[in-house]
């Protein structure tokens, strides 16, 4: 039980016990103040009878004494009324039955009035001839008891409420520093280094928060310090440091692991952009200048690709540049190179007269079903071609026509726009689920649900018809299919049965306010599945839509469901919006895990990752577990999972398998 509870029930009770002590004291007086009364009433009314009886039954006149007694008596404010003479006999009495009483009998027992009857001597000639007692009704005394009673107790019952209530709410006032203090210190530990503000203004809670304050900046200050330091070991192994972008050791990794990615089939262009005369440009103008040169070009470069969804462009090495462009049309990619490149001639350091600088572009192109892995000897052809040529600056690769760069050659579809509606009108999607094992026990985290459609009964993965989806813009489209298809299957499968699924959502449909509602209504809505959900996004997200990134995430996490990031590492992101994020866990790119073994820069990266992640309890992945020593050596790094071919191929169809 809180202290703010025990302190309300002791005051509470304290309050009652003051209430009902008074409440039972003024009753208890204002009985012994109406007993007096009476008793005083009927002594007052015997003294003044017994004079006026004094002739009557002093010459026995009956009729006199009878009329002077009725006088008095019929008034209704007696009981009993009784006249002895000397020697002790009964002269005459009178007694009234009580009406019937119309107050409950459980206050007259509890009362009780007994009061004193009034007894008077009647002499005649200095004689005492008689004794008079007179006892007053008590009925009208009831009556205006039980009536102040009444008003006194629902007097005392709304101070008493009124009480309570300004008592609750000082309570709640001045224990919401301690309860801050509790959310602070639960903050704290998932490394959100929050102050209390404003200060509470009891004195002792006051210097307890200042206290907190002081020591939750010392944490965010060593916290911040360690990430720094974390990051400034990666930029210097993956960023360059004169452009910004990623150095050739990143371009390199993440151009290998995207085209030798198994589940996604590399598509697109690999462009690559060459400054040539920078040596004696260097030589003429300083260094300095020569990398401020640099710098502007690789602003443009970069500035030039990011309307393209998932590209990654980098200074591979000197004066040389690269990007890789997935899921565009050739002609696109074609037109987006060479707008950079004229961009990067208009620039001042290259376009004036003398600086002796030429750009140069090349790019080759990888239809789905071709050989991703030539792109790189062909790019440097192309370029190499483009500065041979006289008057040349741009040549793509094979210039022979290739038909629609994103039409699959393994598949006969005419229209894939029309084809893809169709299959999401009708649901045709199918599931492979390939599990995420724990490192620590082996044991199953959860599913990833791969999508597949049928074509011509050839069943393609998502590699091959996702950049078809994202051409056509159907992406929200699909994921809602998706998203339902999966929760219909977990809510048919029994309790016992059912397994986390880790679903994958496209940055589109992120970036939509709508998408976003639905999604959360619509697990909302079946919260018995909702702890089983996963939504994964890609890191790019997190650039490109933050906001509604984090709108996502808070959505998911209030209704059961969770949020990861996918494709972690791949745009060179600062760690710092971990800490702004409700995540349940980051997968870590490929391209950090497909060499881990042989490469000390990546095993950096993933150890880093590990302090990070699990400083702010967030689970850490890897994807693409291909061989043993990437198990045993993310195993000893202290992964909390993994999934890859190694440890457990995507198979269908049933889940619960």
């Amino acid at each position: 039980m809180t202290l703010q509870r025990q302190l309300l029930i002791l005051l509470s009770l304290l309050l009652t016990g003051l209430l009902v002590g008074i409440l039972a004291l003024t009753i208890s007086n204002s009985r012994h103040y109406f007993q007096q009364q009476l008793h005083t009433h009927a002594q007052d009314t015997a003294t003044s009878l017994s004079l006026s009886l004094q002739s009557g039954l002093g010459t026995k006149d009956m009729a006199l004494v009878d009329s002077m007694v009725d006088a008095i008596f019929d008034r209704g404010y007696y009981r009993d009324l009784s006249i002895q003479d000397a020697d002790g006999s009964l002269v005459l009495s009178r007694h009234m039955e009580p009406p019937p009483h119309r107050v409950p009998s459980w206050f007259i027992n509890w009362l009780s009035l007994k009061p004193l009857p009034g007894v008077a001597e009647v002499t005649y000639d200095w004689k005492i001839i008689g004794k008079l007692r007179i006892l007053s009704d008590t009925d009208g005394a009831y009556r205006e008891l039980w009536t102040g009673a009444k008003q006194a107790f629902y007097l005392f019952l709304s101070a008493g409420v009124v009480s309570w209530l300004v008592l609750l709410v000082t309570l709640r006032k001045l224990f919401r520093p301690l309860v801050e203090l509790e959310q602070q210190a639960l903050a704290i530990c998932h490394k959100d280094f929050s102050s209390q503000q404003p200060l509470p203004k009891t004195r002792e809670l006051r210097r307890v928060v200042q206290a907190m304050n002081r020591m939750t900046k010392q944490l965010k200050v060593l916290f911040d310090e360690q990430v720094a330091q974390i990051e400034q070991v990666r930029n210097q192994a993956y960023v360059d440091s004169v452009s910004g972008l990623g150095n050739g050791r990143f371009f390199n990794a993440q151009l290998q692991a995207r085209i030798h990615s198994p589940e996604e089939p590399y598509v697109g262009g690999l462009a690559r952009m060459q400054v040539k005369g920078m040596l004696s440009y260097n030589e003429r103008v300083g260094r300095d200048d020569g990398n401020r040169v640099l710098m502007r070009v690789g602003k443009i470069w970069q500035k030039a690709m990011d309307d393209v969804e998932g590209s990654c462009v980098a200074r591979v090495s000197g004066a040389r540049f690269a990007a890789l462009l997935p899921h565009v049309e050739r002609d696109v990619a074609e037109l987006i190179v060479e707008q950079a490149l004229n961009d990067i001639r208009a620039l001042d350091g290259v376009c004036q007269g003398g600086s002796g600088l030429e750009i140069y572009g090349g790019m080759s192109f990888c239809h789905i079903g071709e050989d991703a892995r030539l792109m790189e000897a062909q790019a440097d052809i192309a370029l190499q071609k483009a500065q041979n040529i006289k008057g040349g600056n741009f040549e793509l690769f094979n210039e022979e026509v290739h038909g629609d760069p994103l039409s699959p050659k393994l598949a006969q579809v005419e229209n894939w726009d029309e084809f893809l509606s169709d299959v999401i009108d009708r649901k045709c999607v199918e599931f492979h689920y390939q599990p995420v094992l724990s490192c620590v026990d082996q044991s199953l985290m959860h599913y990833e649900a791969l999508a597949r459609i049928r074509v011509d009964g050839e069943l393609l993965n998502a590699g091959i018809f996702i950049p078809l989806v994202e051409r056509f813009d159907l992406e929200e489209a699909f994921d809602k299919l998706t998203v339902s298809t999966l929760i219909q299957r977990l809510t048919g499968l029994d309790a016992n049965k059912r397994a986390a699924i880790a679903i994958n959502l496209s940055s589109h449909s992120v970036r939509n306010e709508a998408f976003i509602d639905w999604l959360v209504d619509r697990v909302s809505t079946h919260h018995s599945i909702a702890p089983y959900l996963i939504f994964e996004v890609p890191e790019l997200t997190v650039r490109t839509a933050h906001g509604k990134l984090k709108r996502l995430a808070e959505g998911l996490k209030k209704v059961g469901a969770k949020l990861s990031i996918d494709h972690f590492g791949t745009t060179n992101s600062s760690f710092g919006y971990l800490s702004g994020l409700p995540l349940y866990s980051i997968k870590v790119d490929h391209s950090y895990i497909r060499d881990i073994q042989d490469n000390l820069d990546h095993q950096f990266f993933v150890q880093s990752l590990v302090r990070i992640a699990h400083s702010r309890n967030i689970l850490l992945t890897a994807e693409m577990v291909e061989h043993q020593a990437q198990w045993d050596l993310l195993r000893s790094f202290q992964l909390d999972g993994a999934q890859g071919y190694y440890l457990g191929e995507p198979r269908s169809p049933d889940l619960a398998a």
